[in-house]
């Protein structure tokens, strides 16, 4: 994704965050999560990215709007692809911590270090009809300027189901 500066392995590893947050990979886009609060208005989820294979946030759209927050590890990369063919990548850490990500927008995440713990949350509340998981090739032909970003955040098969 890009260079950065040498992140010191965090006190905690993966693992035990997993564990002590009592977290459950979520299905289809790989990572993470622990629910939070929970309305029909709204929904938050603590996530958490890994190094590992199956650590990253892989490339979906949702049907509602998505704050992403940074709480704490390592800065993450977020790519976000617009409708129309125009994309970006973001960082989120300790100097830019929030971004929204607007409704029909492909987005997918990394870590840039061992681990990146963030807060998602939707509004209205997200369902699982609101989720559409990106597919690689379809992704590239669109935004063909983006093809190293989405090959990293793009995955063979997805993780479980989520429906």
């Amino acid at each position: 994704m890009t260079q950065v500066p040498e992140i010191e392995p965090p006190d905690e590893s993966a693992e035990e965050v997993i564990e002590r947050l009592g977290m459950v990979p979520i299905p289809e886009e790989g990572a993470w999560y622990v629910a939070g609060p929970r309305t029909q208005a709204l929904n938050g989820i603590t996530v958490l990215l890994t190094n590992r294979p199956d650590g990253f946030s892989a490339m979906h759209r949702l049907a509602i709007d998505e704050g992403w927050q940074w709480l704490g590890g390592a800065p993450a990369a977020l790519l976000r692809l617009r409708p129309g063919g125009s994309g970006v990548l973001n960082y989120l850490g300790a100097e830019h911590a929030q971004i929204l990500v607007r409704k029909g927008t492909w987005m997918g995440a990394t870590t840039l270090g061992h681990w990146t713990l963030l807060s998602c949350w939707c509004a209205p509340a997200f369902r699982p009809e609101h989720f559409e998981l990106g597919e690689r090739r379809a992704l590239v032909e669109e935004y063909p300027q983006f093809t190293t970003e989405i090959e990293t955040l793009t995955r063979e098969e997805p993780v479980g189901r989520m429906r």
